[in-house]
């Protein structure tokens, strides 16, 4: 039986697989943790779907949207998976940036379901490419693969630092895309300019502050049981953050 994280992952593969068909796919970039796992293979699960608008009217994104979520194929894909699309509100919808917040429903689940979508404009000239997600991730759910534009592993490394440096309230989640990116793809945000190894020294400081008790209220949840119980140590969260700090630090010399 699927967990509410891979109900609401699977949400969001059909939601892609129809923008892809419905919304032209070279308007919108896939960034955040949907882009770290459907295309890099994190193991930690998303809540919302985040997308950067690259081409085209903001206002035009939200009337073909509404128009996918109002369609037949879209709702029949999610019903082949158990899901049925309950309630869909609007909390922002401005000329720049469209949210809309989702109740489902999935077979076998008791309570309701919930994300977020949101498309915002584009504030960097992030390199982004146009790729399949991963067979693993679909896989799981007997879906084809939609094929997307998602930002690079060096791009997402350069956005995590930014969040781990800018955000008014430090993520675990932020060190936790980082050691992921940094490990399994062994790139960074190279060349840096001045202003970046500001960011960089500020990134550092605050990956050294996060203790495994914000990991567990912030990570843990979204992993599943199984890597819940490797990960879920002190030690194994200290290696983590050792080994950011580690490559960021060699990334500022």
């Amino acid at each position: 039986m699927r967990t509410a994280l891979q109900h609401v992952e699977c949400f969001h593969l059909v939601l892609l697989r129809t923008l892809e068909a419905r919304v032209d796919r070279d308007s919108w970039v896939v960034k955040g943790g949907v882009n770290l796992r459907a295309w890099f293979g994190s193991l930690r699960y998303s809540e919302d779907l985040a997308l950067d608008v690259v081409r085209g009217g903001s206002l035009s994104h939200r009337e073909k949207v509404d128009r996918l979520l109002a369609s037949t194929p879209f709702r029949e894909m999610l019903a082949t998976q158990g899901l049925t699309l309950t309630r869909a509100t609007k909390p922002k919808q401005t000329e720049t940036t469209q949210r809309w917040k989702f109740e489902i429903q999935a077979a076998g689940m008791a309570l309701p379901l919930h994300t977020r979508v949101g498309f915002s404009p584009r504030k960097s000239a992030d390199a982004y490419a146009l790729e399949p997600v991963r067979a693993e991730i679909v896989g799981a759910y007997g879906l084809s693969a939609p094929t997307a534009n998602h930002y690079t592993a060096r791009s997402a490394v350069r956005q995590k630092i930014e969040a781990l440096a800018g955000r008014t309230d430090t993520q675990a989640r932020d060190v936790w895309d980082l050691e992921h990116l940094l490990r399994t793809t062994g790139v960074g945000p190279e060349p840096l300019v001045e202003e970046e190894r500001k960011t960089l020294t500020k990134a550092l400081d605050r990956a050294m502050s996060l203790s495994f008790d914000v990991f567990k209220a912030q990570v843990s949840p979204y992993l599943t049981p199984e890597h819940q119980e490797i990960y879920g140590t002190p030690d194994a969260w200290d290696r983590i953050c050792e080994l950011v700090v580690d490559r960021l630090t060699g990334l500022a010399e």
